[in-house]
């Protein structure tokens, strides 16, 4: 039989399984609503924290999120306290619509954010808080029935996105003027043209509307089939995930997977997925044109098409490990073929390493060279001892295939991305402290010494696909961004009626350029450039207090950007004591009102 053939019958087959299952899930209709809780909102974080305390809900893996109602409310059925906010499960009221339908609400909230100086934000979804003033409104309804959920959650965002002062390896065109793009080291090979990441969205002041966390469900029991454009949290990360977070907008994707971890067979444990097909799109400012000015032989255009993305999570909580949860995710980007889509392109997702046979190797070249797929892998767990109040979890990704698997037992740091990190509740002994959380976390995504024998990848990027994991200009996976690495310590202390939090936080920014730089251009073999690695320092103090049915929350962050600019690269005239300092001071002010139901 053609090959041809066999995948439009498999594709065909695939068809009429999810056809019968959305038509089951019609006749068949669920008891159970299907309504999620939006990545980052303040009811997923009290699941979290309900965790860390009770043995029934630490059975949830909270790593293939947003998680259901079901899974929120289950997780208050055993709190010590109920008289703190932390403990409320707010509860949206329903009104019935028809004998089948009801309409409910999600917390509308009201939030400003401004940074004085220079840009400075992360995990905020479609938002991308420039210089100035942010300001954003977040809340929604939904309509649930026994079988069909539709949840429209919108974020409405004006960023008044101010002008500061431009780095130095921002691309210019031939007139010099700035090109709102991706910062790079080279003019014949800028980064810019790898990865859609711009370092500014425009000059002007802009809107963002976006569906944000809204989707429409078709579910059965424990399954549910639909399309979204909810941001997806991949991983067991408290302040970053590797793979998929709500960094960037969530991409319009549809999606199929279980909605509560499936008990297996013979008392094994418990099984969770979801299976995602989406469709990423480029930032306004991807502009290759003035890249490619100078290549009349190549054309920016084979690289300006329409994205696809599939992608894979699959969780297991083993039953002879109690509260234990393993997990592996898998991304792939594409470029959608002008013939359109195969079968192949929807089940790409379970190919294993590229065959080395196809392509001649070479120690010049990556597998990246050869795919035109860009693929992102990573393993992943979490422990939770709610005897101890406290949980341990850790994230290994790899941007990259490698040739086989003897390739990858040599060099697994090839292409490498990690996350560890501890959180521990110390409970009070004072009568108006309930208790404190403490969150440490270090992330890495900067390449390993591998660079000096073998070409690695610069995170997110691609050398097929250039905007990278990226949709409409931010990175989808951690938002301190490739080549970065971070160091996180934070406390929380809450109480009856709110809580406040400190946190402090080391980030190098793209260090992966830095290193870059020097090999590139000075290749001597002596000393390098000690002095200017890209250093940020924040420092953050933040509170929520609840009156009545208002939440009230601000924050305050000394975000101190060392060497910011990258100004005097290349000048070795300079020591510990007479070097001249390049850095930058922000300050970040938040206020938000949020109605508590």
């Amino acid at each position: 039989m053609p090959r041809e053939i066999l995948m439009e019958k498999i594709l065909g087959f695939i068809k009429s399984g999810l056809l019968v299952l959305l038509v089951g899930m019609v006749i068949q209709p669920a008891q159970l609503k299907a309504q999620t809780i939006p990545v980052g909102d303040l009811q997923e974080e009290k699941i979290r924290l309900m965790q860390l305390f009770s043995d029934s809900t630490a059975e949830l893996p909270f790593t293939n999120r947003p998680i259901s109602r079901k899974s929120y409310q289950k997780a208050f059925e055993h709190v010590e306290s109920e008289n703190s906010w932390w403990a409320d499960s707010s509860v949206s009221p329903e009104i019935p619509l028809t004998d089948d339908f009801t309409l409910g609400f999600y917390e509308p909230e009201i939030q400003g954010t401004y940074n004085h100086k220079l840009p400075y934000g992360e995990n905020n979804g479609a938002a991308w808080y420039g210089r100035g003033m942010n300001t954003e409104f977040k809340g929604g309804f939904y309509i649930n029935s026994h079988f069909l959920d539709i949840t429209i959650h919108p974020q409405i965002v004006h960023q008044q996105n101010e002008d500061f002062e431009v780095p130095r390896f921002i691309p210019r065109d031939r007139d010099g003027n700035i090109r709102y793009v991706a910062q790079g080291t080279l003019p014949e090979d800028t980064l810019a043209e790898r990865i859609d990441r711009p370092f500014r969205f425009g000059p002007d002041s802009y809107t963002t509307i976006n569906w944000g966390h809204s989707s429409v469900r078709f579910h059965r029991y424990n399954m549910e089939i639909g399309l979204s454009s909810e941001p997806l949290w991949w991983g067991p990360g408290v302040q970053y995930a590797l793979t998929l977070s709500n960094n960037a907008g969530g991409v319009p994707h549809a999606f199929l997977g279980n909605r509560e971890p499936i008990e297996l067979p013979y008392n094994i444990g418990q099984f969770q997925f979801r299976w995602v097909w989406g469709w990423p799109k480029d930032s306004k400012y991807f502009d290759l044109k003035e890249a490619y000015a100078t290549r009349p032989h190549q054309s920016p255009e084979k690289f300006l098409r329409r994205r696809f993305m599939n992608g894979l999570n699959i969780v297991y909580s083993p039953s002879f490990l109690p509260n234990f949860h393993i997990g592996t995710s898998r991304i792939i980007h594409q470029y959608i073929p002008e013939s359109g889509m195969t079968a192949g392109d929807y089940l790409a997702i379970f190919r294993s390493f590229p065959n080395p046979d196809e392509k001649a190797l070479s120690a010049a070249r990556d597998a990246s060279h050869y795919e035109e797929i860009n693929p992102l892998s990573s393993v992943y767990f979490r422990w939770v001892f709610p005897e101890s109040n406290a949980e341990v979890y850790a994230e290994y990704m790899k941007d990259s295939h490698s040739w086989n698997f003897r390739d990858f037992l040599m060099e697994p740091q090839h292409g490498r991305a990690y996350t560890i990190g501890a959180q521990k509740i110390i409970k009070s002994g004072y009568s108006w402290l309930d208790f404190v959380k403490v969150n440490a976390e270090i992330n890495s995504l900067m390449s390993t010494r591998l660079d000096d024998i073998r070409p690695q990848t610069y995170l997110y990027s691609h050398k097929s696909v250039k905007q990278g994991h990226t949709h409409r200009g931010q990175v989808l996976g951690a938002a301190i961004g490739p080549g970065s690495t971070s160091q996180y310590i934070g406390a929380e202390s809450y109480f009856e009626k709110g809580r406040i939090g400190f946190f402090v936080q080391r980030t190098v920014d793209n260090n992966h350029l830095h290193y870059e730089y020097y090999q590139r251009w000075y290749q001597t073999g002596w000393y390098g450039d000690m002095y200017r690695h890209r250093v940020d320092v924040n420092i953050g103090l933040d509170a929520n207090y609840r009156i009545y049915d208002i939440m009230l929350g601000a924050g305050v962050v000394w975000n101190k950007k060392y060497n910011y600019g990258r100004f005097g690269y290349g000048d070795f005239n300079i020591n510990w004591n007479s070097r001249p300092r390049d850095d930058r001071l922000n300050m970040q002010y938040q206020f938000s009102v949020r109605y508590l139901f």
